[in-house]
């Protein structure tokens, strides 16, 4: 998976989606928000499984992600293809192991991915109306709650077509399915979730 794609991922591993600016949140989107201003802390296991259209194969890839409030966000994939990504407002920091390098990406020097990474800022901050321009919503089930995003800026729309979001009967996120305008597609499972929630 490219560096783009995969952490166009991480804007929606933890999200949830605005409605229209005219639109109420179904209540089935505010009670993620509600979950989602409440943790603290999250952390879970991933399998990722990517696809590609020309190819039989699949890479198949597992790892960790772990977020603090107020924090970064960081992914990390084990080993063989190990890696680790960091985010902040400012900058992503990819650091590779085994090749002993590290690569940081400013994200105010890159105006669509800069974009794509403030929303993740957004989005776990449960900031859903900054989210409205940038995702179309369709709530394809209610119980358990699935999503499907679309796009709405060229930006995001040239990495990835459609995103499908699946959850748990206690709104944690157990699926993500990214399907690329080229045909390659990368789904992720969530399992073993850890969550600290803020008590009330």
């Amino acid at each position: 998976m490219s560096l783009v794609a995969r952490l166009t991922v991480l804007v929606v591993l933890w999200s949830v989606p605005a409605a229209q600016a005219a639109e109420p949140l179904p209540r089935e989107l505010s009670a993620l928000r509600e979950s989602l201003q409440r943790t603290r802390q999250l952390s879970a296991r991933f399998k990722q499984t990517r696809h590609w259209a020309a190819l039989q194969d699949a890479l198949v890839t597992q790892g960790t992600i772990r977020y603090e409030k107020g924090g970064r966000l960081v992914w990390r994939m084990d080993p063989p293809a190990e890696s680790e990504v960091i985010l902040d407002d400012q900058r992503a920091t990819i650091h590779y192991p085994a090749l002993g390098t590290t690569q940081t990406l400013d994200l105010m020097a890159d105006p669509g991915l800069g974009k794509v990474f403030r929303s993740i800022r957004s989005v776990l901050e449960a900031d859903l109306e900054r989210l409205q321009p940038i995702f179309e919503l369709r709530l394809d089930r209610k119980v358990p709650l699935r999503l499907t995003l679309k796009p709405r800026l060229p930006e995001v729309s040239r990495t990835v077509e459609r995103i499908r979001l699946e959850f748990d009967k206690e709104l944690r996120l157990t699926q993500v399915r990214l399907d690329e305008p080229g045909g390659d597609w990368t789904e992720i499972v969530f399992h073993s979730h850890v969550i600290e929630t803020a008590t009330r």
